[in-house]
């Protein structure tokens, strides 16, 4: 087999200016050193990381990036190795565009976590992030990149600029990679931060694989708002990664909920939707994984949940677990709906909101599917 690149992270980022109100970017990282803090399901001994300035209104100057074992608060195992691109130690990264480091041997065991130094020379303004990142960050005056334990200030909970991080890997033709794509259920919010109990995370430990994490919260399938809509970001989030197999299409709750929406959809307006994902991923070679919508009644975010919409959820998550357009299906409203109020989200399941999973319910998600919608046949 030939070593070929390998997605074991990816995060869906969003501009700093969109309906973002729960979780504001912050700028001010000129002169500082941001170490951010990934956990990767699998493990190798060469990557390489992609950074992005998609959304951002100025240059983002990078002046030393290096990467090493993570230890926990921030403080990092001897032997971190340096980023280079294209040769260089530093880079200039314009606005609405990306870069990807060069080949880095740096050894990563599996199931390990990472940290992601980056000496921020000049920042552009309010950044590229991915706002709920679940993983605390650390911020320092000056270049701290290569110290190991530096003081830092206060802690970040977004990740910046990371988009991404690529191992270099012998893959066998059989082996499948997964993206999860969807909105905050997906994204982990209501799980405990730092600890890696995301549906995601659950999933690829039952299947001993990575499976790349696209949630946005309060993404929605039909409208942009919080980042942009699902029909818009699937190409350059999810077709784009390369070798991907499968992807689980898990949106739609926020198009009936969220009180930005300009009207509730309708059933056939979200089956036109999901259809339509569906399609374009089997057009690419990968395989689609549909997700029904999750029980929302008592949820305590006010004028989220209506009669109306509870009808058409159910008519939808009718048509997922019959259609034929998806490969399989992700049962979540099965798995962490209440048996006495199947319209109510089982009470030991969720975080407090009625909406989201905690760790448990997370688990009882990505126990919801067969693991044999996953292997790869002729």
């Amino acid at each position: 087999m030939d070593a070929q690149w390998v997605a074991v992270h990816r995060a869906a980022m969003v501009s700093p200016y969109g309906d973002l109100s729960f979780a504001k970017p912050r700028g001010g990282f000129t002169g500082r050193t941001v170490r951010q803090i990934v956990h990767l399901h699998r493990g190798g001994a060469r990557l390489r990381v992609w950074l992005s300035n998609q959304f951002g209104d100025g240059p983002l100057r990078v002046g030393e990036a290096l990467v090493g074992r993570h230890l926990g608060g921030g403080r990092v195992a001897a032997g971190q190795a340096r980023l280079t691109f294209g040769g260089a130690e530093s880079v200039e990264i314009v606005p609405g565009t990306e870069v990807v480091s060069d080949l880095t041997a740096f050894d990563v065991p599996a199931d390990a976590e990472i940290a992601i130094s980056l000496y921020v020379v000049e920042d552009s303004g309010p950044a590229t992030h991915h706002p709920e990142g679940l993983q605390t960050g650390y911020v320092t005056s000056g270049n701290t990149a290569a110290d190991p334990e530096p003081e830092p200030s206060a802690p970040i909970t977004s990740l910046y600029w990371i988009k991404g991080v690529d191992l270099r890997l012998e893959r066998s033709p059989g082996e499948p990679l997964v993206a999860a794509f969807g909105d905050s259920l997906t994204d982990g919010s209501g799980t405990t931060p730092d600890a890696h109990q995301r549906y995601p995370d659950h999933l690829a430990r039952r299947l001993g694989l990575p499976v790349l994490n696209l949630g946005i919260g309060g993404n929605r399938l039909l409208r942009n708002g919080f980042g942009p809509a699902g029909l818009l970001r699937f190409q350059p989030d999810v077709l784009s990664i390369p070798g991907l197999t499968h992807v689980i299409i898990a949106l739609g709750i926020n198009d009936l909920g969220l009180p930005a929406a300009d009207r509730p959809q309708n059933a056939d307006e979200l089956i036109s939707g999901l259809t339509t994902l569906a399609r374009l991923a089997r057009e690419a070679g990968v395989t689609p994984i549909g997700a029904t919508l999750p029980p929302y009644a008592g949820t305590t975010f006010p004028g989220y949940h209506c009669e109306k919409g509870d009808l058409i959820r159910a008519e939808v998550n009718d048509w997922v677990r019959a259609t034929a357009e998806y490969h399989a299906c992700l049962d979540i409203d099965a798995a962490v709906r209440d048996p006495d109020r199947p319209s109510h989200f089982h009470p030991a399941l969720h975080c407090g909101d009625g909406l989201h999973p905690n760790d448990a319910g997370a688990r009882a998600m990505a126990h919801a599917i067969d693991l044999e919608a996953f292997v790869l046949r002729d």
